[in-house]
């Protein structure tokens, strides 16, 4: 018999048959369970009514399952039920096969949480039962193991040597210099922050506007205390130099809470930081802003509004896709459409949307991401990226069974999106009947409007010549001919051919008539637009 076809009503009747149980011990049970909404294990432990190990040798008989009292848990499962899920729910994980994953449970009565495991692991459950102290034990216990594995996997000396990097670390000259730095860069609206080791000095350089700036050095015996803060902010290993480290960081500047994606990585003279500032507070989320044309913002808002298939942006790292993907989202969030984000790492945060960020350490990649989220009944998707060609092979299996896509691929034009999709295993009839739309954008610089008679030089532009910058792209709209020609496999220079017949305007003549128009340099065209590739 199923589990979630037994009753509390049916358990403590099967008691008082038994002999364990008086009939008015029964009816306090279910009095405690309806008034504290507690599980009935743990009412019946409170009231001292029968022994705990007793209790779940009883359970296990009357649901007809096995009991356990040895239990083996898998961290990696572990960490993927979440640790506080598992003490809050007293359940957990311990094998798993490609169809069954084995859950021992203190409260068999608790179907819900049985179901919420199995479709977690999209595994068929199959239900042990042991007592809750047992099961709690056994968390404490692969908590512990974990967490002795990691100190032995740094060896002996790292006590003395993690108390001195956690001392120099909380020195003020170290932590006043990493919050002006961080300061800073949020002022100056830099995406990124590169703190790079060189043989006497620590060098900080701000990406902004697309092009990295020195802005300040520090001594080098500073440079062990930087590294170790921003890493304990992270929360990260800070004994461990010898391999590649990410985390997150939230910290709050100016009175707003700012988002930090951290990267450490080792080099000869110490280890290298970047921190991707995920501050979007100030970002408009409009596509006119970030400098489409009128025509052209109704043209991708077209494609958007179309019930299933997909629409792709495509651009090298930094060139705002996801900005153009979340304008898109902005126009179309509407109360009446179920719309999902997996992203690596989630960049906005809209209200309307479910939010999940891709973690591949315990597992949760794009494609096993998507693939939950299936099953969770969504109109629209937006994928942070198309990596691979499983995530690919999903993405379009969802717009065919109904869903609209949107997502980014790396590739030097729109015609490229679709070479690059075959190149992952995509067959052309499925591109053909799913394809809506491929934009290709760069961010270009924009000559500073301050700067008069070509002084190149002022305060406003920090002697660059150029302040803010709008996107140069186009627009592959997939029309019937375009269609065919994906079809016929039709090379990607016959495409642009028929595109261009259809109406698109290829980006690098786009950036061209925005420096006619005075908007930018030619030497900012050439240095973003490749005139080679189609």
């Amino acid at each position: 018999m199923m589990v979630g076809e037994r009753s509390l009503q049916g358990f403590l009747t099967y008691l008082r048959t038994a002999g364990d149980l008086s009939t008015e011990a029964a009816e306090r049970v279910k009095a405690g369970v309806a008034r504290t909404a507690q599980a009935p294990d743990i009412v019946i432990r409170e009231l001292g009514l029968v022994a705990e190990g007793a209790l779940a040798a009883k359970l296990a008989e009357y649901f007809d399952v096995a009991r356990t009292d040895v239990i083996q848990l898998d961290a990696l499962l572990l960490a993927q039920l979440g640790e506080d899920y598992a003490q809050r729910k007293a359940i957990v994980p311990i094998t798993s096969d490609d169809e069954t994953i084995v859950l021992v449970i203190a409260d068999p009565f608790d179907v819900a949480a049985l179901n919420a495991v199995a479709y977690l692991f999209d595994r068929q459950a199959e239900v042990k039962i042991a007592s809750r102290n047992s099961i709690e034990e056994a968390i404490k216990r692969a908590s512990t193991a974990v967490l002795q594995t990691s100190e032995d996997m740094i060896g002996s000396d790292r006590d003395d040597d993690v108390d001195r990097l956690l001392d120099i670390s909380r020195e003020e000259p170290v932590i006043r210099f990493v919050s002006r730095v961080v300061q800073q860069a949020v002022d100056a609206g830099a995406t990124d922050i590169h703190f790079e080791p060189e043989l006497e000095s620590l060098n900080i350089r701000l990406r902004r506007n697309g092009m990295l700036q020195n802005i300040e050095r520090a001594p080098k015996a500073l440079q062990a205390g930087i590294i170790s803060r921003i890493k304990i902010l992270a929360k990260l290993n800070i004994a461990e130099r010898r391999l590649p480290q990410d985390g997150r960081i939230r910290l709050s500047v100016r009175g707003e809470d700012v988002d930090f994606r951290v990267s450490v990585m080792p080099s000869v003279h110490g280890e290298t930081i970047v921190l991707r500032i995920l501050n979007k507070t100030n970002v408009a989320l409009d596509l006119l802003s970030l400098g489409y044309q009128p025509q052209a913002a109704e043209q991708l808002l077209a494609m958007a509004e179309r019930p299933n298939g997909i629409i792709l942006i495509t651009g090298p790292t930094g060139s705002g896709k996801t900005t153009t993907l979340y304008a898109l989202l902005d126009r179309i969030n509407k109360p009446d459409l179920k719309i999902f984000t997996v992203e690596d790492p989630v960049e906005y945060r809209m209200k309307g949307l479910t939010q999940m960020q891709v973690d591949p350490t315990i597992g949760l990649t794009f494609a096993a991401a998507l693939r939950s989220v299936l099953r969770q009944d969504p109109d629209v998707i937006l994928i942070g990226e198309i990596r691979d060609g499983e995530t690919a092979r999903i993405a379009i299996q969802a717009a065919l069974t109904g869903h609209l896509v949107l997502s980014t691929l790396h590739t030097s034009g729109a015609v490229g999106a679709i070479s690059r999709l075959k190149d992952m295993g995509v067959e052309s009839y499925l591109i053909e009947a799913t394809l809506r739309g491929v934009v290709s954008q760069r961010l270009l610089r924009l000559t500073c409007s301050a700067c008069h008679d070509h002084d190149v030089g002022c305060q406003t532009c920090g002697g660059t010549g150029y302040h803010g910058r709008k996107v140069a792209y186009e627009i592959l709209e997939v029309t019937e001919i375009i269609r065919s020609k994906i079809t016929s496999g039709a090379s990607n220079g016959e495409i642009e051919d028929a595109a261009r017949s259809s109406g698109m305007v290829p980006i690098r003549q786009y950036a061209q008539v925005m420096h006619k128009r005075g908007l930018t340099t030619q030497a900012e065209v050439a240095r973003m637009i490749d005139f080679e590739v189609v």
